[in-house]
C-alpha cells in the first residue's frame, strides 16, 4: 500500500526494511523494486557519498542543441517557483540544466547535480532519472524515497522522453526541486514539457527541417559562437552557446533570417549590444543559419536600428506567436482572439502596436470604429480595396461589428481573395468563442494568452515598457515587488502595466521599484506560493494541449472535473 509521505516516516520504513523487517514496508510496490535494484547494485544508502561524472567529450551535444530551445522557453516559465529543469540522456547523463531563479539554482547546487553528472539507478540509487530509464514510466520520487542520503531534501519528478515514430527513449526530462507541498501537480507538468519535446522531435523529422538540422550543426561545429537555425513551421534549433539569447534576440534573428534570404553579414541590435550576425541560407529553401559574433564591425551591412520585437517566452504565448507566423504564409483570414489589452494588434502585426501611435505597420490597421463614421457600405468597399493591394491586412475589433456587419465581412472575405495575409482581432471571453466567430467567417482562429497566464514574462514586459516611458532611468521593481506584480490578475493586461510603468515614470520614480509605491489595487493582491505558480502553469499547459476543453485539460491533469473548473476560476483563467 501507499503512504502519505511524511519524510521521518518514509525514513524509518527505509530502515526496517533495510535491517531485514520487510512485515510492514508501508511504500508503493513500484518503489519497493528501485530501492531492492539499488540495494543489489550498491549495498546500503551510506554507500552512495557522491555523484560520478563523465568526461564532456562522451555527452551527446546533437541532444541538447536539439532540445535548447524549447527548454529554455520552458524553463523561464517555471521563474520564481523554485523549480528546475534537468535534460539526460538514455545512460541516465545529464546533458543540461536550466534554472529560473535562485532557488531552483542553490538546490541543484545542494544536490551536485551538472552538466556530465550520471544518475543511472545503478550508480546513485532510486531518483527522478535512473528510475525512470530503469522502468520506462514517470515516476516522482520524494525525499527519503530517493535510496541515497543525500537526496532526501529534494523532489525529483521525471519522465521518458520517446522518439514519435520508433518509441525508443531518447533522453529523459526532470523537474527537480526542494521539499515543496503541493508536489503532485509536478507530474502532469512534466508529462507535458515531455509531449512538447516530442513534438519538437517530429517537427524535426521532415526532409526540409533535417536539412536544417545538418546545416546547423555543421555551424555549431565550426563556429564557437552562438548559432541559431530557423527552419520550417517555426521550428528554432539553438546550440549551448546561444542558450543565453533572450526570446526577443532570437525573434529579432528570425525576422532577420525571414527579410533576407540571400544571406550575408549583418550588424543588429541584440539585448547584450550590437551584434555581427552572418546568415547563411539552407538549401533547397529549408530554412536559414544564424552565426553570431559579437563586437566585429567590418565588412557589414549596416541594418539601423533593431526593429522593435514582441517580448515574451511563455509557452502559451510562444504558441500563439508561431501559429500566427505560418499562417502569415497563407491567404486564409485568421482570427487573432484574447482579452483586451492581451496584445492581438502586436501579434498580428508581428511587432508592438501603440493606439494612436506612429510607427512600423500601423498603416496595415483597419478599425472597425471608423465603420461608424464612414458607413458599413464605404467601409466595406474600403477593406475590399486593401484586400487586393497585395499588403498585409490587420482589421482590429471584429468584435465590435453587428451580426449584419460580421456576416457582410464573411460573405467579403469569401468573394475577395486575397493577395496577402488578413488577420482580423477580437476580444472575446474564451476560446469556444473564437473558435465559433472564426466559423462564422471562414477563418481559423489563435487564442491569445492574458498576462496573468504569463508570469514568467513580467519583469521582461517591464523592462520593456520602462525603456519605452523613460529610457535609461532604471525603473526596476525588487523581487519582493515582482511578487505582488505576479500575484495580481491584470485585469487589463498589458495595457495595465504599461499604465502602472508609465505612471511611476510621470510621478519622477527612479532606480529601484517597492512594493508601497505600486497602486493600491496592487498592493492588495495575494502573491502566489511557489507551488501555486507551477499549478498556474499546469493548468495552462493542459489547457493548451487540449485546445481549450475543460474536461480533456483535467483527464490530462488528473484532476476532476470540477476540481479545473474550480481552479481556473481561482486563477481567473480566460475560459472559467
Amino acid at each position: 500500500m501507499s503512504v502519505r509521505f511524511d519524510t521521518p516516516h518514509v525514513q524509518e520504513l527505509k530502515a526496517e526494511w533495510l535491517s531485514g523487517e520487510t512485515g510492514r514496508v508501508g511504500v508503493a510496490p513500484g518503489l519497493l523494486r528501485s530501492w531492492e535494484r539499488s540495494r543489489d547494485a550498491l549495498g546500503v544508502p551510506a554507500n552512495v557519498r557522491d555523484v560520478p561524472y563523465v568526461a564532456e567529450d562522451l555527452l551527446d551535444s546533437h541532444l541538447l542543441d536539439l532540445f535548447q530551445a524549447p527548454m529554455s522557453r520552458l524553463s523561464a516559465e517555471l521563474a520564481g517557483t523554485g523549480v528546475g529543469l534537468l535534460l539526460a540522456d538514455a545512460q541516465g547523463r545529464i546533458l543540461g540544466r536550466w534554472t529560473g531563479d535562485r532557488t531552483a539554482a542553490r538546490h541543484f547546487e545542494m544536490v551536485g547535480t551538472d552538466r556530465g553528472a550520471v544518475l543511472d539507478e545503478a550508480v546513485v540509487g532510486t531518483n527522478g532519472v535512473g528510475t525512470v530509464l530503469a522502468t520506462g514510466q514517470s515516476v516522482q520520487i520524494t525525499g527519503a524515497e530517493h535510496y541515497a542520503d543525500m537526496y532526501s531534501d529534494a523532489v525529483c519528478t521525471g519522465t521518458p522522453v520517446r522518439h514519435p515514430l520508433t518509441r525508443k527513449i531518447v533522453a529523459v526530462v526532470t523537474l527537480s526541486c526542494g521539499l515543496i507541498d503541493g508536489r503532485a501537480l509536478l507530474r502532469p507538468m512534466v508529462t507535458t514539457v515531455a509531449a512538447q519535446l516530442e513534438q519538437h522531435l517530429l517537427d524535426a523529422a521532415s526532409p526540409q527541417a533535417r536539412a536544417m538540422f545538418q546545416a546547423f550543426l555543421d555551424a555549431s561545429r565550426s563556429h564557437p559562437g552562438a548559432v541559431v537555425g530557423f527552419g520550417p513551421q517555426g521550428l528554432v534549433m539553438q546550440s549551448q552557446a546561444a542558450g543565453r539569447l533572450s526570446s526577443a534576440d532570437v525573434m529579432t534573428l528570425g525576422e532577420l533570417s525571414a527579410q533576407q534570404s540571400g544571406g550575408g553579414r549583418f550588424m543588429v541590435e541584440l539585448s547584450a549590444g550590437p551584434t555581427e550576425v552572418r546568415l547563411s541560407p539552407v538549401e533547397g529553401g529549408a530554412g536559414a543559419i544564424a552565426s553570431l559574433q559579437r563586437g566585429r564591425t567590418t565588412t557589414s551591412t549596416a541594418l539601423g536600428p533593431a526593429r522593435p520585437q514582441l517580448i515574451g517566452r511563455a509557452p502559451d504565448w510562444m504558441t500563439a506567436l508561431n501559429a500566427v507566423a505560418r499562417r502569415r504564409e497563407t491567404s486564409r483570414p485568421v482570427v487573432i482572439a484574447g482579452e483586451a489589452g492581451a496584445g492581438k494588434t502586436s501579434l498580428a502585426l508581428g511587432l508592438p502596436f501603440r493606439p494612436g501611435a506612429s510607427g512600423p505597420g500601423t498603416n496595415l490597421v483597419i478599425d472597425t470604429v471608423e465603420r461608424t463614421l464612414v458607413g458599413n457600405r464605404r467601409w466595406l468597399r474600403s477593406v475590399a480595396e486593401r484586400l487586393q493591394g497585395g499588403t498585409p491586412v490587420v482589421i482590429k475589433g471584429i468584435d465590435a461589428l453587428d451580426d449584419p456587419a460580421t456576416e457582410a465581412l464573411g460573405g467579403l472575405l469569401e468573394k475577395v481573395v486575397p493577395r496577402g495575409p488578413v488577420m482580423l482581432t477580437a476580444t472575446l471571453k474564451s476560446p469556444e468563442l473564437a473558435e465559433e466567430l472564426s466559423v462564422r467567417l471562414g477563418a481559423s482562429h489563435v487564442w491569445v494568452p492574458a498576462l496573468r497566464e504569463r508570469p514568467g514574462d513580467l519583469a521582461a514586459l517591464w523592462r520593456y515598457f520602462a525603456d519605452q516611458v523613460m529610457p535609461g532611468v532604471g525603473l526596476e521593481p525588487r523581487s519582493e515587488t515582482l511578487d505582488l506584480l505576479t500575484g495580481y490578475t491584470w485585469p487589463r493586461n498589458l495595457k495595465e502595466l504599461h499604465n502602472v510603468v508609465e505612471g511611476l515614470a510621470l510621478a519622477g520614480k527612479r532606480g529601484y521599484v517597492l512594493p508601497g509605491d505600486l497602486p493600491d489595487r496592487i498592493q492588495g493582491s495575494r502573491s502566489l506560493t511557489m507551488i501555486e505558480r507551477a499549478e498556474l502553469e499546469a493548468i495552462s499547459r493542459a489547457l493548451r494541449e487540449a485546445e481549450g476543453n475543460r474536461s480533456r485539460a483535467a483527464a490530462i491533469l488528473g484532476l476532476s472535473r470540477a476540481t479545473i473548473y474550480r481552479k481556473m476560476k481561482a486563477y481567473k483563467l480566460s475560459d472559467a
